[in-house]
């Protein structure tokens, strides 16, 4: 608790207030150059009309100041709210980025496996391929032996016709 003596308008007075003292020093000298003003402005006033028209006043300021001080708030209270609504936005966007990514990742690790997957795929393909030509080879060789069988058969049951034909 600070405590100074002022003096307003010729006449000292104790002050005593939580701030500092040289706050308590400025807000005296505001109000004794108030006081000032009024007696310089009309010097037939007493004292306490002084005092009283000077309260007016400095109330009138402080209103004003308070309008004003609502006024810069209402101002800049719908940008700073736009604000913190972007913000809880963007936060919505990030946290739904990252969900993308996981599933992105998570996909990418499908996509690999896929891969691995045709690949294999694709080396059986190539030996079921080999093998079917092997063995397409492979019939097309028994066939030619069967038709030399059929030919050679064809060959000797002529004969067999022929020897028995000339007994």
């Amino acid at each position: 608790m600070n405590k100074v003596t002022v003096k307003i308008n010729g006449q000292e007075y104790n002050m005593v207030g939580e701030e500092s003292k040289e706050y308590l020093f400025k807000v005296a000298d505001y109000v004794d150059g108030k006081m000032e003003e009024i007696a310089k402005a009309n010097p037939r006033l007493s004292t306490a009309m002084a005092a009283v028209l000077t309260s007016l006043n400095i109330a009138d300021e402080l209103f004003k100041c308070s309008y004003e001080l609502d006024e810069v708030t209402s101002k800049y209270k719908q940008p700073l709210q736009d604000l913190e609504d972007v913000t809880t936005v963007l936060e919505e966007l990030k946290n739904s980025i990252q969900i993308k990514d996981s599933k992105i990742q998570e996909l990418q690790a499908q996509l690999e496996k896929y891969i691995e997957e045709i690949t294999k795929l694709k080396k059986e393909k190539e030996k079921l391929e080999k093998l079917v030509k092997e063995k397409e080879e492979k019939l097309a060789e028994a066939e030619e032996i069967a038709n030399d069988f059929q030919n050679r058969l064809y060959d000797m049951q002529m004969r067999i016709v022929e020897m028995e034909k000339k007994e």
